[in-house]
Formats: C-alpha cells, structure tokens, sequence
C-alpha cells in the first residue's frame, strides 16, 4: 500500500495526531491552535465564504452551556433537516467542551421569518437565494439565527461553528452581526465515479466538506464508457462485470442511491444524476447489444431507466437530471433529431429539469434544457446558447490543474461571465480519467478539497467586478495560472484570503487530504526567455549563480542582454505556459497565445533558514493532467521532466525521484509532486540560494515548474502537509523579509 492509499484509508478509521509544535487543544477534531489560527483574534476568526454583510463587535465571549431552540418544522423535510441541524450543533458543541442543556440561560435561538426587509431582498436575484439567506446576531445575552427556511438555518448553523473557537482550554464565540446570501443558487462540484468508482463513504466525505464550505450541488456522473454504476433492476446485465472495462462489477446499489440522495438533501445539497448519452455509451451499448445508439432499443430502454431512478426516491428529491449529450463523435453514439428529442422528453414529462452539455447535441431550436459549459471560452461553442440558463464550468477542471493554480484559477475567475444568457452558477469538476488502481487514491490524483475550500468564496461573495461585454477580455483572466506580481493590490486581496483557506484547513480538513500551503509570500526574480532552439539542456549565462552564489544584473547572450525582470513574480508554481492554453502573465493574458516557444526561463528566490536543517520541498517540472498524457514522455530516468529543468540550491543540483514506472501508461504512481513523497534538501543556517531552470521545446504542452517547501508528516499513515515553520523568502536577502 503506498502511502496515499493508506492516508486515505485511515481518515475514515482514526482522527490526526496533534502537530508537532502546537499547543494541545480540547477539540481535537477541531484544532484551532495552529499557527494559521494564531493570525485572528478571538474576536474575529476567520469565515470562509465570507459573509455579505458583516459587523464584529470586537468581543469574544467565554462559553460553557447553551439551549438550543428551533421552531416547530414545517414539513416531513424540513422536521428531518431540523434535526440534523440539532444533532449536528449539539455534537460540534459538545466537542467544544460546551454543555447543551435546557436549562441553560444562553440560547441559540432559530427563528423562521416569513420575508426578508425589501433593503436585503433587493440583493436576492432568486427565490432559492432567498431561501439560503441568513441573518446570525450574536450578543452577550444569546445568539439568534434567523432565515425564511430551513435552508438557512443551515448556513447560519456553518457561519456559527467557525464562529466558536476553543483554543489554550477555552471556548469562545465571536460576538458579530451578519447579514448573508449567496451570490448564485446553483454552487455545485462534478464528480465523475464512471469512469472510476469511488466508495460511498469517501462520497459522504466530499459532500461533508460541500456543506462546510456551503456547496450546494453534487453533480454524480455515473455512467462511462468504462462501466455502468448504477444499479438496474429492470436491466441488470448493465451492472455485469463482463460489461466494464474497468473497475468490473463496482456500482451504486439502489439503496446506496437513495441513501446518497438523503444525505445530499439533509445537508442542502441537491444531488443531480448524470446518465451521459448517446456519447460515452460503450458499456451501455455492449450490455444491451446494441450497436448504434440510433437504434429505437437503445432510445426505449434509456426511457426506462431514467424513470427507474427517478422513481427510486420522493417525488421533486431529483429536480435536475442530467443527460449528457457531449463528444457523441463517433457514428455509433450520434443520433438523429428525433431521437435526440425524447432524451429530454423523457426528463421532462417527470417534472424535472434537463441539464445537457454544451458543446453537446441538442434539438435545432431547442432551449430549454440547463447547459453545462465545457471546453475552454475561446471556443464559441462553449458559450451558452443566448437566452437559456446555464452552468459554468470552464477553467474549473481540478484534473487539468495544479494544486496551486487551482487556488488562482478559482479566486480570480469570475463565474457566468456570459451576459445573453442565464447564469446559475458554477460546478468544480474532478474527471480522473486515467485509471486509478486504489479508488482510496481518487481524493488525491485530484486536488479535491482544497478546490472545495479555494472555489466557495467566489460562488457565494465573489471578490471581483462582473465581467463587461466579451467573457474573454476579463481583466482577471491573466490570473488563471499566475499569481499577481509583488505590490499588486490584487496579490493583496489573494493573500487574506489564502490565510483563511489555510486556517479553515488547519481546523475543518483534518481528516482530508488537503494539498496546499502558503504560496502567496513565495517571490521569485525571472530572467529570459532565452532561445533554445529546441535544444533544452543549453547552458545560458545565468547558471553563473551556481558557482557564484550571486546574481550579476544582466547577462549577454549571442549580442543580446539580457536583464533581471523589474517585477518581482509570486507563487508556489509559476505557468509560462498553460496545458489548457489559460492566459498566463508571460503571453499577455491571452486565452491560446503561446509567444515563447523553444525558449529557457531562470527563476530565482533566497530561502532563509533560522538553523541548518533538512527540509522537506515539493518539486516539479511539470504537473500531469490526470485526464491523459499528452504532454509528452513522463518519467524519463534521470530528469523531472523530458524538457531539462533543473533545480539548484546553494549550488547543489537537485537531483529528480527515481521514478516507480516510465512511460505514458496506467494508473498514476508519482508522477506529480503531491502524489509523491517530498524531496529533503539541506538548507544552511542563513540565506540559502534557488535557482531554477525551467525550458520548454515545442514537445511539451505545459510549461511550468514548482518549488515550495513544506512541513510534511505521514505519521500512523496519515499525510499532513503544513507551512514550514521558521523560513522566511525574499529576491533581495538584504531588503526586509517575508516569512
């Protein structure tokens, strides 16, 4: 068992040690003695999303014992939603060393109002935002959550737990007031255990960390060219194992299904089930022996089973139910018009709505179905047809993009940039396409929970300007793959919120597998590109520095000079050039543009270290799409990656992993950094000196490189993985310090 897989397989089994350094804390499940915590005061701990409308009064209070009071319900549904509010808050409290009694003077109050005032209304575009709205008054005489459904009873239950704080043996809640909405109805993380399945307690996982960060959509694709996972009884030889490719005879139960839409709704989350065709349709098509998916067979029986499953749950349980309709390329998966037509009727005539892909088919003049967005917005065809509603999901693939750009990518991306249509909001996708030999490592190929945690801000209070006229002259878009440079007021912004990610991971993803730390005080010195005419083990002038330890001001180069970037660039990955073509900063900001190919970077940054010391590092040359490996040849022997980079400190050449597998097939082993053990470097007591070399041939699609040192334990089997304490990092060791 490699270590991931045991990672993962003991968070379900046992809660993580306390971390070397920090104060014993009460609440072990719930730490908040960590150095990222020690950044907030009692009085104003860190919220993620942030609310709307937020007032603190500058006070903590100590807590001991509290009543809990909610209204009478109003439904079966909102009877069983209310007690899992009530059963959940009583537990956090508990843990908290807070004793929850009926005699306690101290009340936590719920309060159903019928309407909200016309001044917070006003910002409420829709009736299902109304109903997640919340309004939370915490006073020294009590705490009232009020909200016009249960909905938001939940949220402003999410808000008060990262309110209360029980840190050095003490309990105490932040006195405030808020005012809070979500900035979109539809907030939604895509799924794909089709392709490879994932048990159900690792889902019940993902929709927990959903809920805290208030996600309110699971999107469950469960059906792929790969396997059919979901159980029929009226076609039982789709879940024969002869029928899968991979993963054979793995699928949901029935019982699974209804269990998982259960747990989905009791934590306000809608879950939309995706049967994915005609495209995507080979197990389908060679369990039911069906050559064509024109064929009318194919059509009556995809008929059933949509109102199979639907039936399988209470009536309006699945509102949406998603039909696919994407990369239906080959002659086998394309289907006429009329076919075409009765996918939808089929959803339609069960009262819910259809959602389908876009690219996708869809009947000529047909708008009525929600399209989901996909491909890249240069592509026209991705935008959403004018007038309908849509679901946006483009730049938002965790399987495309590195940990740390990920956190870039969904800051700055503004959502539905699209304004001829109607836009509900987005879904963060997870599409592991290559297999996975261990379905306990599908939390780690993907950066799961750190995208959960990084994408919530924007889809409930979106820090940035809705984007004007064309969705692709977004000024934020030159930000998909790169950190904002040093001074930028942008970085700025970056950074706090990145703090409060880092505190809410250190306290609510204890038990994840969170790939993340602090890049945003990580600067770096650029010079290039120098041209190397496809030849990436060229020595230029800049490599001077290893024996050297120093950088000159410029370098000549073939009659040229070359000089140092006056910006200085941040970040724990930096993207010269993206997989997906994303604008970077090094092509303008452009979707597509690619202006330096055959052509060398040099990146440098000093590393001060309070002692002499082995530390632990994430290095890479090159981050691999867990989709395919069309990047070129990985796991060369002797290199991290086939286009020569290279990494020095203080002179010393690091040298690459010895790769577990070579070649470009299978399942991931270590290919990316966060996937792999990290690498120990020796630092020197003082300033310690990085260069990197980073070149790119016209072989390679992605051009990149990360350097990022971490704390990293894997103690009883369970990985952490935490800011490095005591270094500090500066381009100038002379200048004042970041640390």
């Amino acid at each position: 068992m490699n270590t991931i897989t045991s990672f993962l397989l003991s968070t379900g089994l046992c809660c993580l040690a306390a971390w070397t350094g920090i104060a014993a804390d009460t609440s072990p499940e719930y730490p908040a003695n960590g150095a990222n915590y020690r950044l907030y005061p009692d009085a104003a701990p860190p919220l993620v999303p942030k609310p709307q409308e937020l007032t603190w009064r500058d006070k903590a209070i100590p807590l001991s014992a509290v009543r809990i009071d909610l209204p009478p319900a109003t439904g079966t549904d909102d009877k069983s939603r209310q007690k899992l509010i009530e059963g959940e808050l009583t537990s956090f409290l508990r843990k908290h060393n807070v004793t929850v009694t009926p005699e306690a003077s101290f009340r936590i109050t719920f309060v159903r109002e019928k309407t909200w005032p016309d001044k917070l209304r006003e910002h409420m575009r829709s009736p299902e935002i109304a109903e997640e709205a919340y309004h939370v008054q915490a006073t020294e005489q009590g705490i009232s959550i009020r909200a016009t459904h249960v909905r938001g009873f939940f949220y402003g239950m999410k808000t008060l737990e990262q309110l209360i704080i029980r840190r050095n043996g003490k309990t105490t809640l932040a006195l405030c007031s808020i005012s809070d909405w979500p900035d979109f109805p539809i907030r939604g993380f895509t799924n794909d255990v089709g392709r490879n399945f994932m048990p159900v307690p690792m889902i019940k996982r993902v929709i927990d960390s959903m809920a805290d960060m208030k996600l309110n959509v699971y999107h469950f694709h469960f059906t792929e060219n790969e396997g059919w996972r979901l159980e029929s009884k009226l076609f039982p030889q789709l879940n024969d194992p002869k029928n899968f490719t991979r993963r054979p005879g793995e699928f949901y139960s029935q019982d699974d299904f209804r269990d998982l839409v259960n747990y989905c709704r009791q934590r306000n989350i809608t879950l939309v089930p995706e049967m994915d065709m005609p495209g995507h349709s080979r197990c389908f098509r060679k369990a039911m022996g069906i050559e064509s998916m024109n064929d009318p067979r194919a059509t009556e029986t995809l008929g059933k089973l949509i109102e199979e499953m639907h039936n399988l749950v209470p009536k309006g349980h699945l509102p949406y139910i998603h039909i696919g309709t994407d990369e239906a390329r080959e002659k086998e998966t394309h289907v006429d018009d009329n076919t075409l037509k009765q996918y939808f009727q089929f959803v339609e005539k069960l009262g819910a709505t259809t959602i389908r892909w876009q690219p996708g088919l869809s009947p000529k003049g047909y708008n009525g179905a929600v399209q989901q967005l996909w491909s890249g917005r240069q592509a026209r065809g991705a935008w959403p047809t004018k007038g309908a509603s849509y679901i946006d999901s483009l730049e938002t693939y965790l399987n495309h993009i590195d940990p740390f750009e990920a956190a870039m990518t969904l800051y700055f991306r503004r959502p539905c940039p699209f304004q001829e249509a109607n836009g509900l909001g987005m879904f963060l996708c997870s599409w592991p396409d290559l297999p996975i030999e261990d379905p306990l490592t599908q939390e780690s190929v993907s950066p799961i929970y750190s995208g959960i945690a990084f994408v919530s801000e924007p889809l409930w209070n979106n820090p940035h300007q809705p984007v004007q006229g064309n969705p692709n002259s977004d000024e934020y878009m030159k930000y998909f793959s790169n950190l904002p440079v040093q001074g930028d007021p942008l970085l700025q912004g970056f950074s706090e919120y990145e703090n409060r990610i880092l505190a809410i991971r250190d306290r609510f993803f204890t038990k994840r597998y969170f790939p993340y730390v602090r890049q945003a005080n990580i600067p770096w010195k650029l010079i290039g590109p120098f041209p190397n005419e496809g030849k990436t083990a060229t020595v230029f002038p800049p490599e001077q520095i290893i024996k050297t330890g120093k950088a000159a001001s410029s370098y000549s180069f073939q009659g040229k000079t070359y000089s140092w970037d006056p910006e200085t660039y941040s970040g724990g990955t930096l993207i010269f050039k993206h997989y997906c073509d994303f604008p970077t900063l090094f092509n303008g900001g452009k979707m597509g543009a690619f202006p330096h190919k055959n052509s060398t970077w040099y990146a440098l940054t000093y590393i001060y270290s309070p002692k002499t010391q082995s530390v632990p590092f994430w290095i890479s040359g090159q981050t691999w799409a867990s989709s395919d490996w069309r990047n070129g040849p990985v796991s060369v022997p002797g290199k991290w990656f086939h286009c020569d980079p290279q990494f020095w400190v203080n002179g010393q050449e690091i040298a690459p992993p010895k790769w577990q597998k070579p070649g470009n097939n299978g399942a991931m082993k270590d290919e990316n950094y966060y996937i792999r053990k990290p690498v120990d470097i020796r630092l020197n007591k003082g300033w310690n000196t990085v260069l990197v070399k980073s070149p790119v041939n016209n072989s390679a699609r992605r051009w990149m490189f990360t350097f990022v040192p971490i704390q990293w334990s894997d103690k009883t089997g369970i990985i952490k993985v935490r800011e490095f304490p005591g270094l500090k990092f500066s381009v100038n060791p002379s200048a004042p310090t970041r640390s």
